[in-house]
């Protein structure tokens, strides 16, 4: 476990309340209003994925994940990987950051079908795959969430069966907070990168996802985490005030830092490919750095 991951875990055990509630199996409730009984959910032996699994994950939402999402996929596609954005947010809104139509088919339907996941696949930024969540109504949504409650294996189950292999990379990209999408995220994941902004909400949300994150850490086979400042804005003193405290809280190992760019947000407006912009941008500078350290194993610090 790197120092990064230590420090998200070591809190736990000072906590004034259980945290046994945060491990409640895929239940989406606020963290301190479930029982303190519930006991931890044990390591399932999941379907074989051969991929890298590389987790989005936030604390709140507004905090650019979908964004970063798409810009990590064009940015590991371009160093060799085969990489799928996979979209786990019911929101549907991955679609119009790679300019696809909104009735794109995606994986709610095609899970309550019973269908694969292959052939809905759609091209993405330089070469990658793209697999949206789909349109879906409040009844197909409950009935979904309900399926992935009683089923630990069902992300697991369909990226097996997409045939990737070692050379293939798949980011998730998860709703904000406690939900069932993030915990079968979570049970994949080689790598999970938590998403924040360098602002007083993401700082107020990161002990709710250390909380969320400490049983997944502490397995033998536990994801690297990374946590990622998003949209820095150096201009700000809050801002740079606000990442010395990230720095303070987490350390400076797995902290990294994103640095804000309105050319990324304009290019993906019009579904236009982020890393494809000629101009200096640090912002792209950035993101092309955190490719080449996701393409490392997962156990180089």
């Amino acid at each position: 476990m790197s120092h990064a991951d230590e420090r998200f875990a070591k809190n736990l055990a000072s906590h004034d309340h259980p945290m046994t509630s945060t491990l409640q199996f895929f239940e989406d409730t606020p963290i301190d209003a479930a029982p303190s009984s519930i006991e931890q959910p044990q390591p399932t032996a999941m379907p074989a994925c051969r991929a890298q699994v590389v987790a989005l994950v936030s604390g709140n939402g507004g905090v650019g994940r979908s964004t970063l999402a798409t810009a990590l996929g064009s940015g590991l596609q371009r160093l060799g990987r085969a990489v799928t954005v996979l979209e786990l947010d019911p929101q549907n809104a991955l679609h119009l950051h790679f300019g696809l139509p909104h009735d794109t088919p995606g994986i709610g339907r095609a899970s309550l079908c019973k269908q694969p996941w292959g052939p809905i696949a759609q091209p993405g930024f330089c070469g990658c795959r793209v697999v949206v969540f789909g349109e879906t109504d409040l009844q197909q949504q409950e009935d979904l969430q309900r399926w992935l409650k009683q089923d630990p294996q069902w992300l697991a189950q369909h990226l097996s069966r997409l045939g990737l292999s070692e050379q293939a990379t798949v980011i998730i990209d998860t709703p904000a907070g406690n939900n069932v999408y993030l915990h079968q995220a979570l049970h994949v994941a080689d790598r999970v990168v938590v998403v924040a902004l360098a602002d007083a909400a993401s700082l107020g949300a990161l002990e709710q996802m250390q909380r969320l994150l400490a049983p997944y850490l502490a397995r033998p086979s536990a994801p690297r985490c990374h946590v990622f400042v998003n949209q820095l804005d150096e201009g700000s003193a809050f801002s740079l005030d606000m990442l010395d405290v990230f720095k303070q809280r987490l350390g400076e190992d797995g902290l990294e830092v994103i640095h804000r760019d309105p050319q990324i947000s304009e290019a993906l407006a019009f579904g236009e490919d982020p890393l494809d912009n000629e101009a200096v941008s640090l912002a792209c500078d950035d993101i092309h750095g955190l490719c080449q350290l996701l393409d490392s194993p997962p156990n180089v610090p």
